[in-house]
Protein backbone atom coordinates (compact mmCIF):
# COMPACT_ATOMS: atom_id res chain seq x y z
CA UNK A 1 0.00 0.00 0.00
CA UNK A 2 1.44 3.34 -0.69
CA UNK A 3 2.02 5.76 2.19
CA UNK A 4 -0.95 8.15 2.94
CA UNK A 5 1.06 11.27 2.33
CA UNK A 6 2.23 10.07 -1.44
CA UNK A 7 -1.61 9.54 -2.33
CA UNK A 8 -1.94 12.94 -4.09
CA UNK A 9 1.86 12.92 -6.00
CA UNK A 10 2.41 9.31 -6.76
CA UNK A 11 0.98 5.54 -7.07
CA UNK A 12 2.70 2.35 -7.09
CA UNK A 13 5.35 3.14 -4.75
CA UNK A 14 4.62 1.33 -1.39
CA UNK A 15 6.97 -1.34 0.20
CA UNK A 16 9.85 0.72 -1.15
CA UNK A 17 8.68 -0.24 -4.83
CA UNK A 18 9.95 3.38 -5.26
CA UNK A 19 13.48 3.70 -4.18
CA UNK A 20 16.01 4.24 -6.60
CA UNK A 21 18.83 4.78 -4.41
CA UNK A 22 22.35 3.30 -4.52
CA UNK A 23 22.62 0.36 -1.85
CA UNK A 24 23.92 -2.98 -3.23
CA UNK A 25 24.06 -5.43 -0.17
CA UNK A 26 21.77 -7.19 1.54
CA UNK A 27 21.18 -7.35 5.34
CA UNK A 28 23.80 -10.12 6.14
CA UNK A 29 26.50 -8.61 3.82
CA UNK A 30 25.96 -10.36 0.73
CA UNK A 31 26.99 -8.66 -2.72
CA UNK A 32 23.60 -8.33 -4.48
CA UNK A 33 23.53 -9.83 -8.56
CA UNK A 34 23.10 -7.21 -11.30
CA UNK A 35 18.98 -8.11 -12.24
CA UNK A 36 20.16 -8.51 -16.00
CA UNK A 37 22.54 -11.21 -15.43
CA UNK A 38 21.76 -14.60 -15.42
CA UNK A 39 24.34 -16.40 -13.04
CA UNK A 40 24.18 -17.42 -10.37
CA UNK A 41 20.05 -16.81 -10.32
CA UNK A 42 18.48 -16.73 -14.17
CA UNK A 43 15.51 -15.36 -12.02
CA UNK A 44 16.63 -11.75 -12.41
CA UNK A 45 17.27 -11.52 -15.70
CA UNK A 46 13.38 -12.92 -16.13
CA UNK A 47 12.27 -10.10 -14.83
CA UNK A 48 11.62 -7.31 -17.69
CA UNK A 49 11.91 -3.41 -16.77
CA UNK A 50 8.71 -1.61 -16.06
CA UNK A 51 9.58 2.46 -16.31
CA UNK A 52 8.65 4.97 -14.27
CA UNK A 53 5.80 7.06 -15.67
CA UNK A 54 4.71 10.83 -15.00
CA UNK A 55 1.52 12.51 -15.85
CA UNK A 56 2.18 14.98 -18.87
CA UNK A 57 1.94 17.69 -16.71
CA UNK A 58 4.27 16.23 -14.29
CA UNK A 59 1.89 16.71 -10.90
CA UNK A 60 2.13 12.16 -10.64
CA UNK A 61 4.49 9.76 -10.53
CA UNK A 62 3.44 5.70 -11.91
CA UNK A 63 6.32 3.71 -10.09
CA UNK A 64 8.29 1.59 -12.28
CA UNK A 65 10.30 -1.98 -10.86
CA UNK A 66 13.61 0.10 -11.44
CA UNK A 67 15.48 -2.66 -12.66
CA UNK A 68 18.24 -2.01 -15.46
CA UNK A 69 21.64 -2.99 -15.47
CA UNK A 70 22.85 -2.87 -12.09
CA UNK A 71 22.92 -4.40 -8.76
CA UNK A 72 21.15 -2.34 -7.01
CA UNK A 73 18.37 -3.40 -4.16
CA UNK A 74 14.40 -3.07 -5.66
CA UNK A 75 11.35 -4.35 -4.68
CA UNK A 76 10.07 -5.05 -8.79
CA UNK A 77 7.07 -6.93 -7.89
CA UNK A 78 6.02 -6.09 -4.16
CA UNK A 79 6.81 -9.63 -3.13
CA UNK A 80 8.55 -8.27 0.04
CA UNK A 81 8.38 -5.27 2.29
CA UNK A 82 10.92 -3.39 1.71
CA UNK A 83 13.54 -3.68 -0.99
CA UNK A 84 15.05 -6.96 -1.81
CA UNK A 85 17.55 -8.43 -4.04
CA UNK A 86 19.19 -11.68 -5.50
CA UNK A 87 22.59 -12.28 -4.28
CA UNK A 88 25.90 -13.13 -5.91
CA UNK A 89 26.08 -15.82 -3.56
CA UNK A 90 25.26 -19.81 -4.89
CA UNK A 91 23.72 -21.02 -1.98
CA UNK A 92 19.86 -21.60 -2.53
CA UNK A 93 18.72 -20.24 1.01
CA UNK A 94 20.43 -17.02 0.07
CA UNK A 95 19.52 -16.66 -3.42
CA UNK A 96 17.08 -13.73 -2.37
CA UNK A 97 17.61 -11.40 0.55
CA UNK A 98 16.11 -8.08 2.02
CA UNK A 99 18.10 -4.84 1.83
CA UNK A 100 18.81 -2.44 4.56
CA UNK A 101 17.88 0.85 3.13
CA UNK A 102 18.47 3.64 5.36
CA UNK A 103 15.94 5.96 6.29
CA UNK A 104 16.07 9.54 5.19
CA UNK A 105 15.89 12.46 7.71
CA UNK A 106 12.20 13.74 8.18
CA UNK A 107 13.90 17.02 9.42
CA UNK A 108 14.95 19.35 7.01
CA UNK A 109 18.13 21.34 7.43
CA UNK A 110 18.40 25.06 7.74
CA UNK A 111 21.47 25.53 5.85
CA UNK A 112 21.77 29.40 6.29
CA UNK A 113 20.94 29.53 9.82
CA UNK A 114 23.62 26.71 10.89
CA UNK A 115 26.03 29.01 8.84
CA UNK A 116 24.98 32.14 11.05
CA UNK A 117 25.82 29.67 14.11
CA UNK A 118 29.08 28.85 13.24
CA UNK A 119 29.81 32.38 11.87
CA UNK A 120 29.40 33.27 15.25
CA UNK A 121 31.06 30.02 17.11
CA UNK A 122 34.65 31.18 15.18
CA UNK A 123 34.11 34.87 15.78
CA UNK A 124 34.16 35.79 12.84
CA UNK A 125 34.09 39.45 11.45
CA UNK A 126 35.14 39.51 8.27
CA UNK A 127 36.06 36.95 5.57
CA UNK A 128 40.02 36.59 6.11
CA UNK A 129 39.20 33.51 8.00
CA UNK A 130 37.49 32.06 4.83
CA UNK A 131 40.48 30.10 2.84
CA UNK A 132 41.51 28.39 6.79
CA UNK A 133 38.00 27.18 6.89
CA UNK A 134 36.89 26.16 3.06
CA UNK A 135 40.24 26.09 1.13
CA UNK A 136 41.21 28.51 -1.59
CA UNK A 137 38.46 30.90 -2.86
CA UNK A 138 40.41 32.39 -6.38
CA UNK A 139 39.08 31.53 -9.19
CA UNK A 140 40.60 31.50 -12.78
CA UNK A 141 39.08 32.07 -16.10
CA UNK A 142 38.44 27.93 -15.70
CA UNK A 143 36.79 27.89 -13.06
CA UNK A 144 35.16 31.36 -12.09
CA UNK A 145 30.59 31.12 -11.95
CA UNK A 146 28.25 33.99 -13.32
CA UNK A 147 27.67 35.47 -10.15
CA UNK A 148 24.97 38.38 -9.17
CA UNK A 149 27.15 40.82 -10.13
CA UNK A 150 28.91 39.14 -13.31
CA UNK A 151 32.38 37.42 -13.52
CA UNK A 152 33.97 37.71 -9.81
CA UNK A 153 37.41 37.32 -9.43
CA UNK A 154 38.78 37.06 -5.78
CA UNK A 155 37.78 35.87 -2.52
CA UNK A 156 33.96 36.50 -1.16
CA UNK A 157 32.85 34.94 2.13
CA UNK A 158 30.28 35.86 4.66
CA UNK A 159 30.28 38.28 7.63
CA UNK A 160 28.39 37.65 11.27
CA UNK A 161 25.35 39.42 9.58
CA UNK A 162 25.43 36.55 6.70
CA UNK A 163 25.67 38.79 4.03
CA UNK A 164 28.39 38.54 1.15
CA UNK A 165 31.79 40.30 2.03
CA UNK A 166 34.81 40.87 -0.35
CA UNK A 167 37.72 39.49 1.38
CA UNK A 168 40.36 42.44 2.38
CA UNK A 169 43.52 40.34 0.16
Amino acid sequence: KDPSFAGTIEMGGGKGRSYRGLVSTTVSGRTCQKWTATHPWKEAAKLKLIPDKKKSDGSKVSWGNGLGNHNYCRNPDSSEDRPWCYTMDTQKDHKKELCEIPKCATKLRDFQKEHKETTIKIKSTDCECMDELYGSSKTTKDTSVPTYTGLMQGKWGRGKDGKPCRCKH
